[in-house]
């Protein structure tokens, strides 16, 4: 070792405590990490900064070890402290991929969309308004209060790994005062030939459909449909909003917020118990008018035509030939086929899809 590379390791970092949906997530650096190394990721780490106490216990902790590239290192880290923080709220929020933002009253917007559909870009341009939540997971409990994770921004960088920078550094703005809550539930599509952004409402039944993949442990939640459904209905639906490049929408912030209610009406129809289907796999089921939003084995699925009266037959321990003495009386027979035929076919396709398979 030279003494220039000794003059640039600073042996006994003290840790780094970040916050992270109301976790406390420890760093604890290698003694043989370069200090500029330590700092950056320090300084990228900022806005969830918490004031380190060796006296309280962390919810987890994460070793920031030597070897990789810092920019590789930087990444990883943001992608490990995500990690520990959902795993430790399992259970207990709604956690969103989504980025988000709040007005001085608190009222947050999650704009929820799958990786690569420019939520980062998005967040930047809301952050740089109003006030910045999170570009990576939006969490919520039950009382609809959310949980900021002011996380480094995961800027792309071409033929690079993605630039970790703090969220003060990325000139964002800072959490209201205000205490935050959930009130509008956004599913976002970036299209360039839109001249205007376009806000529309989702039906309940496409909503949790587009929800619930982009959701982290939806089903460790208390009947998951039924408590993601009470959501909505609180927050008054969900809408969907297109639009053609992320600075269009800072400005319509407010529209999103109030935008109009609507109060679908569902009901619980969970699985039972039948004597010729094993419906095991179903965690959890409810009805939206002629439709039926199953959970099963961890998928959505969402049933129409006569499959929501066969789900109905079936968790009412109907037997197959009962099934199509239901399905003939809710729809009359059919102009063209056997009305068995139908219903078999039908129910081979939810044993393909593993809601249930015959026993």
């Amino acid at each position: 070792m030279t003494p220039d590379d000794a003059a640039s390791r600073h042996p006994g970092y003290e840790p780094l405590d970040v916050g992270a949906f109301g976790v406390r997530i420890r760093l604890t650096f290698d003694d043989d990490l370069p200090g500029d190394t330590v700092e950056g990721i320090r300084a990228s780490w900022a806005g969830a900064r918490l004031p380190y106490v060796d006296t309280i216990e962390p919810g987890a902790i994460v070793p920031v070890v030597a070897g990789p590239h810092p920019d590789v290192l930087a990444e990883s880290l943001t992608v490990q402290v995500t990690l520990a923080a959902l795993s430790c709220r399992s259970g207990e929020l709604f956690l969103f991929h989504a980025c988000g933002v709040a007005d001085p009253a608190g009222r947050v917007a999650a704009f929820v969309g799958p990786s690569g559909r420019g939520k980062t870009t998005l967040s930047r341009a809301l952050g740089a308004v109003h006030g910045y939540i999170s570009d990576e997971t939006i969490a919520v409990d039950l009382a609809l209060s959310v949980l900021p994770y002011r996380k480094p921004l995961s800027v792309v960088r071409a033929g690079r790994p993605k630039e970790q920078i703090s969220p003060d550094a990325a000139g964002l703005h800072p959490v209201p005062e205000a205490p935050l809550a959930l009130t509008a539930l956004v599913l976002i599509t970036r299209d360039a030939e839109q001249p205007d952004p376009v806000i529309e409402q989702v039906p309940f039944p496409e909503a949790i459909a587009e929800l619930a993949p982009q959701m982290s442990y939806l089903a460790e939640l208390p009947t998951p449909l039924q408590t993601l459904a009470a959501l909505c209905d609180r927050i008054g639906g969900v809408v969907r909003l297109t639009y053609p490049e992320a600075t269009t929408v800072p400005p319509i912030l407010p529209r999103l917020l109030d935008h109009a209610w609507v109060h679908e009406a569902w009901a619980p129809a969970p699985a039972g118990e039948n004597r010729e289907f094993d419906l095991s796999a179903v965690a959890d089921a409810i009805r939206c008018g002629d439709r039926v939003v199953v959970l099963a084995q961890r998928w959505v699925h969402v049933l129409d035509g006569i499959a929501p009266v066969i789900w109905d037959s079936l968790r009412a321990g109907r037997t197959a030939d009962e099934i199509v003495a239901d399905v003939v009386a809710e729809f009359g027979a059919p102009a063209h086929g056997e009305p068995r035929e139908l219903v078999q076919a039908a129910l081979g396709k939810l044993v393909d899809a593993g809601v249930l398979r015959r026993r």
